[in-house]
C-alpha cells in the first residue's frame, strides 16, 4: 500500500509539472497578434503598440511577423485603413531593411486607391528582396511585389490589341522567294482571370493545328510562350519574348527557344494598321551575318 502511495503522489506530481508546462506552452501559443488586436479593441493603438515593445522577439519573423499579421487583420476584416496605415508604418520604422514590410504597406495602399505610392512601395519590396539569402524565399518575394507592380502598370495586358476571331492570309520567304501559305483563321482571348491569353490556331477548312498561352513574368520582364502542337505528339515548347512598344501601333517582339536542343532567336514585328487590320512580320538570324531574313508575313483581318 505504501509503494502504491508513494506511486501515486510521484504521478501527481508529474501532472502537475506537466500541466504547469502545458499552461505554459499554450501561453507561448497564444500568439502575439491576437493579444496585439484585443488590446487595441480594448485600449486602443498605443497600448497595443506598448504592449509589442514589450514581448517583440529580437529576430524579424517574415510574414509572421506581429505587426504584419496585425496590420491584415485590421485592412481584410475589419476594413479599418487608417489602423492599418499605423501599423504597416510602424513595421516599416522596425524594419526597414526588409523587403516585405514595403510590400505589405503596397498593399494597403492599393485598398485606399493610392496607386502611384503602392508603385513606389512594391518596387522597394523586390529592390530590398535582392537582400534575402534564402534563394527561394528572395524569389518568392521578388515575384509577390514585381507582379503586383506589373498589374499595375498594365505589363501583363501589352497583348490586349490582339484579342478577338482573325483571318489570317500569309506569304512564306526562303532565300528571298515567296512561298503562298494556305490561309488560316486565330481565336485569340483571355482565360478566367484575364492575365493569360490563349492562342487558337486553325489551318485552312478548320482542320486542327496548334495553341499558344502567353503569359507574362513579371520576375523576368518577359513574356513566356507556350506552344503546343494540336496533331504531332511533341509535348511543348516554351519560349521566352521580350516586346517592345515602339509607338504609332508598332511592336517588336524577340523571342527566345530551343529547337533541337539548340538555342535559337526569331523577331517578330508587327504593325497594327487600325482595330480590324494587323500585319506581323517574322524573321530569322541570317546565317553568318548579324541581318535578319524575313522568312513570314502575315495580314490579320478582324472577322466580322
Amino acid at each position: 500500500m505504501k509503494e502504491g502511495i508513494v506511486l501515486r503522489k510521484m504521478i501527481s506530481l508529474v501532472l502537475i509539472l506537466c500541466g504547469g508546462l502545458l499552461f505554459a506552452q499554450e501561453e507561448s501559443e497564444t500568439v502575439l497578434d491576437e493579444k496585439l488586436y484585443q488590446e487595441y479593441k480594448s485600449n486602443g493603438l498605443d497600448k497595443a503598440m506598448k504592449m509589442y515593445e514589450k514581448h517583440k522577439t529580437a529576430e524579424y519573423e517574415g510574414l509572421q511577423e506581429p505587426l504584419n499579421l496585425l496590420g491584415y487583420k485590421l485592412m481584410m476584416d475589419d476594413n479599418d485603413l487608417e489602423t492599418a496605415e499605423q501599423v504597416f508604418k510602424a513595421q516599416i520604422e522596425e524594419y526597414p531593411e526588409e523587403a516585405n514590410p514595403y510590400d505589405s504597406y503596397g498593399d494597403l495602399l492599393l485598398e485606399k486607391g493610392e496607386n502611384e505610392k503602392a508603385k513606389e512601395n512594391f518596387k522597394k519590396a523586390a529592390k530590398l528582396a535582392e537582400n534575402i539569402e534564402d534563394e527561394a524565399e528572395k524569389t518568392e518575394m521578388k515575384q509577390a511585389s514585381l507582379s503586383k507592380l506589373a498589374r499595375l502598370e498594365n505589363k501583363h495586358r501589352q497583348l490586349d490589341f490582339l484579342s478577338g476571331n482573325w483571318e489570317i492570309t500569309q506569304t512564306g520567304y526562303r532565300n528571298g522567294e515567296a512561298i503562298n501559305i494556305p490561309s488560316s483563321s486565330q481565336t485569340i482571348s483571355y482565360l478566367p482571370g484575364e492575365s493569360v491569353l490563349r492562342i487558337e490556331h486553325s489551318k485552312e477548312g478548320n482542320a486542327a493545328c496548334c495553341e499558344r498561352i502567353v503569359a507574362y513574368n513579371a520576375l523576368k520582364d518577359t513574356y513566356q510562350m507556350a506552344y503546343i502542337n494540336a496533331v504531332n505528339p511533341n509535348g511543348i515548347e516554351v519560349s521566352d519574348v521580350d516586346i517592345r512598344d515602339i509607338g504609332n501601333g508598332k511592336f517588336e517582339f524577340l523571342e527566345d527557344y530551343t529547337e533541337n536542343n539548340v538555342k535559337k532567336q526569331a523577331k517578330h514585328e508587327i504593325s497594327k494598321t487600325d482595330n480590324d487590320n494587323i500585319e506581323w512580320s517574322v524573321f530569322l538570324p541570317e546565317e553568318s551575318s548579324e541581318n535578319w531574313e524575313l522568312v513570314n508575313n502575315m495580314k490579320f483581318k478582324r472577322k466580322a
